[in-house]
């Protein structure tokens, strides 16, 4: 009777563990999942990532309209300058498509934790209970700090770029600054267009135009610099701590012969050569 009583207990055991993990399993698809996938509740990661995309894309047309301008200085003074501040400005290009993959990857990451990666260790898990596998418990438990990982690793990316955005805000202000200032001119020349203004500014001091292309240039070069350390180089930062974060924790390792080995297998070779010579 005290065998049947163990049995039944175990039993019980195994189907309240199992009931639990499909409750879990439930709960992460039909549950967690939707706001997880939802870009409603990411809206202030969003409006952050667009906010951004408009700063960009404004740095962009500054630096379209100062390339034109200095372009249309009489002479060829500036016109390196110009095709310069072009060249680099598609740079920018890069960020605004790191940007986009962000703003994806938010509701894609939830969906592939919650819809996938949670119940597979939930169904490891329950193999477990029965079968009694380390193997299958490790595995179980990887796949969900990886779940965990990766749904964040876009947030928190994100959130360090912005401190890193933040700390070097002023740039971005230069740059602006610094084509705002040409721009500026007297109250009984309103009625001309903003290109014919700076093109009657600059006009006036032409021995001046290149210096002060060379200063337009330099802001825009730390502008961009900027944008790409914040929004391409930390992103890829993160990632890779991820990767290795993950194969620390797969346990993953790529076996490759030794260097000292070889001179050994070369050696070994040889003496198989000289052997059949010497039977021959």
């Amino acid at each position: 009777m005290k065998m049947k009583e163990l049995l039944s207990t175990e039993i019980t055991k195994k189907l309240f563990c199992l009931m639990l993990l499909l409750t879990i399993a439930l709960v992460s698809i039909f549950v967690i999942a939707i706001p997880a996938t939802s870009s409603d509740s990411y809206r202030k990661t969003i409006e952050s990532i667009d906010e951004k995309k408009a700063t960009v894309m404004g740095i962009t047309a500054t630096a379209a309209t100062a390339s034109t301008v200095l372009a249309a200085i009489p002479g060829d003074v500036t016109t390196p300058i110009a095709n310069q501040i072009m060249e680099i400005s598609s740079y920018l290009l890069i960020v605004v498509c790191v940007l986009v993959l962000e703003k994806s990857l938010l509701t894609v990451m939830g969906y592939l934790s919650f819809n996938i990666l949670i119940p597979i260790a939930c169904g490891l898990l329950g193999i477990y209970t029965f079968l009694k596998k380390e193997i299958l418990k490790i595995l179980a438990i990887k796949f969900i700090i990886f779940a965990l990982v990766i749904v964040t690793i876009i947030p928190f990316s994100l959130k360090i770029s912005d401190l890193i955005y933040e700390a070097n805000k002023t740039t971005i202000e230069q740059v602006t600054a610094e084509i705002d200032e040409s721009m500026i001119e007297e109250e009984n020349e309103q009625d001309k267009s903003w290109l014919d203004k700076m093109l009657d500014k600059v006009k006036e001091s032409v021995s001046t135009a290149k210096e002060k292309a060379k200063q337009i240039l330099n802001s825009f070069i730390d502008a961009i610099a900027m944008f790409i350390i914040t929004y391409c180089a930390i992103p890829i930062m993160v990632i890779l701590l991820v990767i290795w974060f993950i194969k620390f924790l797969f346990g993953i390792t790529i076996s490759v012969p030794k260097v000292d080995k070889l001179p050994l297998i070369r050696k070994n070779i040889n003496k198989d050569k000289t052997n059949e010579i010497i039977e021959v």
